[in-house]
């Protein structure tokens, strides 16, 4: 029996069940084993990377979802959800494209996003954006699946493509809202049908209550088990990011600072208060050696795309050593922006690269804001002035260089370390690179 014929017969049963209610062990054995071939196929052929995927996915039968597939993070793993009626209309291309749309909302980290976007939008344009900012990467999808053409004709846009997820939800919320005034008359759901509802097509991303991080750690691993090498430029450029590491030991340069450091005292039960030794109740102090640091940013016009990604992998590296804050300086000719970071999620978008190099601003920022003890890491390509306008107050200063030149300045001050900014382009030269521009344009952030 070919494949059509199995789908058709299988749709048939579908029908019935959804009627009576009955769902039964032969129809499930039967209905995943139509599923197990396509997956099949997709291993076999050049979409091996999903296929993978795929195969490392919990499978269940749904049939109250409002769209044809569902997939959801939980505690042991990816779970999809399938309504086998909505499933079954579709042909093998078209299953195979759903199940890369699944894939892709997985992998472009939409579980968390959307629980982001509902708080300013509404469900519906949420859904159509994280949908359509996907789609423009995917064939032979259904003709009800929804496209930026589709969106931008059903709603008189002109939306692009590589834009981010937020301007697409923003442009599709003004213009449901326009729509809905003009139309409050009618009342129909034209041509999408009474079972799909684009509005609760990702309800069952809320029964999953993992926090980001646990998504991200489960989609790393799975993604990079199931990379064999063959996967489309944009996946390879986040699977090849997962793996990219800091070039310098950041937990074993800085610990090599500790001992000439002093970042005030700290409570504990272990020693007696110094003024009040009879009083066993009030705690003593002990220092505290672990220092706040400061990271400068060149963000001058000379630094490239590919040395702000490099130092965005050995920030992300400091903050995996740190359990304080950072404090975070964006500076070229003069401070742009200063803001703090705990973790590689306060990371923000790169500023406009607009102005020339100049140190001076950072060293003055941390003398008028008495920032003595806490260590610099300053990371830039290098060309600066020669003299600081401003003598550092703070005696440990660690200068990252990511470019070929030398430090500007007659005198640093302080360790002078480089790392590799510039990239090679060619296979895996640029994929992390890419990754970050188009997360950047997805989450308003690096990572």
């Amino acid at each position: 029996m070919i494949f059509d014929d199995k789908r058709n017969n299988l749709l048939k049963q579908a029908l019935k069940i959804k009627e009576h209610g009955e769902l039964n062990s032969d129809f499930e054995r039967n209905f995943f084993s139509l599923v197990e071939s396509v997956v099949i196929d997709m291993i076999d052929g050049e979409d091996n990377f999903f296929g993978q995927f795929l195969v490392k996915i919990e499978r269940s039968i749904r049939f109250n979802i409002t769209w044809p597939l569902a997939t959801v993070p939980k505690m042991q793993g990816f779970k999809m959800y399938f309504n086998p009626i909505l499933f079954l209309m579709c042909n093998k291309k078209e299953m195979q494209a759903l199940f890369k749309h699944e894939v892709y909302h997985i992998m472009y980290g939409h579980h968390q996003r959307e629980k982001d976007l509902k708080n300013k939008y509404t469900t519906t344009s949420v859904n159509l954006a994280l949908d359509i900012s996907i789609n423009q990467f995917i064939k032979n999808l259904p003709m009800d699946s929804f496209k930026i053409e589709s969106i931008n004709k059903e709603y008189n846009l002109s939306l692009r493509e590589d834009k981010s997820i937020e301007e697409y939800a923003e442009s599709i919320e003004k213009a449901i809202r326009s729509k809905f005034l003009k139309s409050m008359k009618s009342n129909n759901s034209e041509s999408i049908g009474e079972m799909l509802d684009i509005s609760k097509a990702h309800d069952a991303w809320e029964e999953s209550n993992l926090n980001y991080d646990a998504i991200k750690d489960m989609t790393k691993k799975t993604a990079i088990s199931s990379f064999k090498g063959n996967a489309p430029k944009d996946i390879k450029a986040i699977i090849n990011a997962y793996t990219e590491k800091a070039e310098i030991p950041w937990q074993e340069t800085l610990k090599k600072l500790m001992p000439s450091l002093r970042a005030g005292e700290r409570k504990t039960i272990t020693r007696r208060n110094r003024r009040q030794p009879d009083r066993l109740d009030i705690r003593g102090t002990l220092p505290n050696n672990i220092p706040e640091i400061i990271v400068a940013i060149d963000i001058s016009a000379s630094m490239s795309e590919e040395e702000v990604h490099k130092i965005m992998i050995e920030i992300l590296e400091i903050t995996k050593t740190r359990t304080n804050k950072i404090t975070v300086i964006e500076c070229d000719n003069e401070i742009r922006r200063v803001y703090e970071m705990k973790s590689k999620n306060d990371i923000k978008k790169r500023t406009s690269n607009i102005g020339s190099t100049k140190f001076s601003p950072v060293f003055k920022y941390i003398k008028d804001n008495k920032m003595r003890n806490h260590v610099l890491i300053y990371f830039t390509d290098g060309v600066g002035e020669k003299e600081l306008e401003v003598k550092p107050v703070n005696s440990n200063i660690i200068w990252v260089l990511t470019g070929d030149e030398d430090l500007s300045l007659s005198r640093p001050y302080g360790e002078i370390k480089k790392i590799e900014g510039r990239v090679e382009k060619g296979e895996g030269g640029t994929a992390g690179l890419e990754m970050i521009k188009e997360y950047q344009q997805e989450h308003g952030r690096y990572f």
